[in-house]
């Protein structure tokens, strides 16, 4: 297994750290060259962040709509910059809002961590993952909760004003101490140097910066489905490899025995070249050697992009670097668009709508079939 792949694997099966990070963001440069092949929970500073709490009643339905509206609500108060802005929606208990993420490039803390193979889980505000480590009592209590930042002479707080658990209002301040804070004693103070361990209680505003999932249902079947093709084709080459020696090992024991033999004179025959390989051992090297993960990512990608289709079924043939693929869509234009799109993808080639017809009883929907060539190996 390769070093890369092992990183991987580890990420995948790593619990989560969670780091503090400030604008600019060189605290992660540095956790992950020293912490490759891990998972890791970031933490961003109020100073990185706008907030935004929705006033009561707007007609919001859904995160979606939460975070358009924030995206609106932003691009007002910052102009142009606010287009860069990552915004992560929340709601709770009848509140809603969402915080800004201006101090960091989301981007590029994704890119860091893929070259490090470090898994990013979570990237959401300090004062959120705060919140959620308090006690039962005082997260349902009716007063104000404040998450400070830095000391004499700069501090940055977030004041969050509860109502019997509910968030009413965020305000985030600059002051010079934090005595200058003022009016009433605080529930609960927080700053950088807590653990921030989540604790059971009521639910809390949790925004969180990564791209909400929007995986196909099909993802973990796909998945089976080619680890169980990885598996066979690896059992059949196993298979053909043993079949292949006792061949060879026969051919020896003939040649030694025509040695051994006394020579007579014969015509002389015409050379032959040595026996092919066996054509299954080539077609399961041909499939083990096929750039899995990319082609499947790339098909769930697009069936999740086409929201009404279902994927029934997918056929390799190594050999020939073709892909069959096989679903259920309500209308034939979904389909070809759907053909259209994966024609656009590097290194895929003639992707044609080769079949169209009615489900089958049990099935709704039309049924379609798209076949593409796909590279061999070497990724897609």
């Amino acid at each position: 297994m390769s070093e890369r792949l092992r990183r991987q694997l580890a990420a995948r099966l790593a619990r989560p750290h969670r780091l503090f990070i400030t604008a600019g963001g060189d605290e992660f440069d540095a956790w992950c060259r020293e912490h490759p092949g891990t998972a890791v929970e970031l933490i961003v500073s109020a100073r990185a962040l706008h907030e935004l709490v929705v006033e009561p009643g707007l007609p919001l339905p859904d995160l979606d709509a939460v975070q358009a509206y924030a995206q609106q609500q932003f691009a007002h108060y910052f102009g142009a910059a606010a287009q860069r802005f990552a915004v992560a929606p929340w709601r709770v208990a009848g509140r809603s809002g969402a915080s800004a993420l201006h101090g960091l490039d989301l981007a590029a803390l994704q890119a860091r961590a893929a070259a490090a193979q470090v898994r990013l889980v979570r990237v959401r505000p300090a004062w959120s993952a705060w919140l959620a480590s308090l006690p039962a009592s005082v997260r349902a209590a009716t007063g104000r909760l404040v998450w400070h930042e830095g000391s004499d002479g700069d501090v940055t707080v977030v004041v969050i004003e509860v109502e019997q658990g509910r968030v009413g209002a965020l305000q985030l301040r600059r002051l010079h101490r934090l005595d200058d804070l003022g009016g009433a004693t605080p529930l609960a103070l927080g700053s950088p140097a807590d653990s921030l361990a989540p604790q059971p209680g009521p639910a809390v505003p949790q925004p969180d910066f990564l791209p909400r999932s929007t995986r196909s249902p099909l993802a973990w079947p796909l998945a089976v489905t080619g680890a169980l093709v990885l598996a066979t084709a690896g059992w059949s080459a196993l298979e053909s490899r043993r079949a292949l020696e006792v061949a060879q090992a026969a051919r020896d024991r003939v040649a030694q025995l025509r040695a051994a033999a006394p020579a007579t004179p014969r015509p002389a025959a015409r050379s032959r070249s040595e026996p092919a390989e066996n054509r299954s051992a080539a077609e399961a090297r041909a499939l083990l050697g096929m750039p899995w993960e990319p082609l499947l990512s790339r098909v769930e990608t697009a069936g999740a992009e086409a929201r009404p289709i279902a994927w029934l079924g997918l056929d390799a043939k190594a050999g020939r670097g073709e892909l069959r693929l096989e679903g259920l869509t309500p209308d034939r234009l979904l389909a070809l668009q759907l053909a259209e799109q994966l024609g656009t993808t590097p290194g895929w080639s003639q992707v044609v709508l080769s079949r169209f017809s009615t489900a089958e009883t049990g099935l709704v929907g039309q049924r379609f079939e798209i076949v593409a060539r796909v590279p061999a190996g070497g990724g897609s």
